[in-house]
């Protein structure tokens, strides 16, 4: 699905990754650890091209033949880039001012747009649509809200590929079990997903985890002993990287 090579960034002249590489296959949870500093957000940017920088980023992508060939993101303007299927949810999500609730769901989900369904996962998470469509996505809204209202949305928005970066943060527990339910079905319904989180069961959905540690990737493992480390060992650090 996603294969990195060599991903070097630099903000500032301050080096921030370097030589990043992994791949994600298609249909899996992916995730992504390491302690606050660690530039984990910046990856996740990085994967969608919000830091332009050079590298290799490629997706697997169809052909008309219905075959799937490798695409470079990097080589694709923006346009191209919002059609290949890859959905963003930030850790703070922005504001909107004087936009409500249903106009902003409309007019991201467009045709995707279903009030049955809509209805439905607003209920699964807390909310009245009715009460909540004609309030602005603003600060009249609280963090919490909106989060949810984003997650709805852009889980509505039925991609192929699932950024994730510490959604669960602000959620109340019925909520990130919603959450965690959600990511499994969608999982199963063919979605890949790339998690940043420091919330356990979040990260035990995960197959594979990659340990972000003084700008590389420290480790690289398809088993839990890797949370094991993060959670007893790996207490962060200062420049040199832990010794599994």
């Amino acid at each position: 699905m996603l294969k990195i090579n060599n991903l070097n960034l630099k903000i500032n002249w301050k080096k921030i990754l370097e030589n990043i590489s992994f791949e994600v296959t298609s249909w899996e949870i992916f995730n992504i650890l390491g302690h606050n500093g660690s530039w984990k957000t910046s990856l996740l940017k990085s994967i969608i091209w919000l830091n332009k920088v050079s590298w290799e980023i490629y997706i697997t992508s169809p052909t008309p033949s219905g075959k799937s060939s490798l695409t470079d993101i990097t080589k694709l303007d923006i346009p191209q880039r919002a059609n290949l299927g890859i959905s963003y949810i930030m850790q703070e999500i922005p504001e909107y001012t004087g936009i409500p609730v249903d106009t902003y769901l409309k007019w991201i989900l467009k045709d995707k747009f279903d009030l049955e369904k809509v209805s439905k996962m607003f209920e699964d998470f807390g909310l009245d649509y009715e009460t909540y469509k004609t309030r602005f996505f603003d600060s009249h809204l609280s963090g919490w809200e909106r989060k949810k209202v984003e997650i709805i949305t852009n889980f509505l928005m039925d991609k192929d590929l699932y950024l994730l970066d510490e959604i669960e943060a602000s959620l109340d527990a019925t909520s990130r079990d919603v959450l965690i339910k959600l990511i499994l079905e969608y999982q199963k319904n063919w979605k890949t997903f790339i998690i940043v989180s420091h919330s356990k069961d979040i990260l035990k959905l995960a197959s594979r985890w990659i340990l972000l540690c003084n700008w590389k990737i420290d480790a690289y493992w398809e088993n839990s002993k890797l949370l094991r480390k993060y959670f007893w060992s790996c207490k962060g650090c200062s420049g040199e990287s832990c010794k599994v």
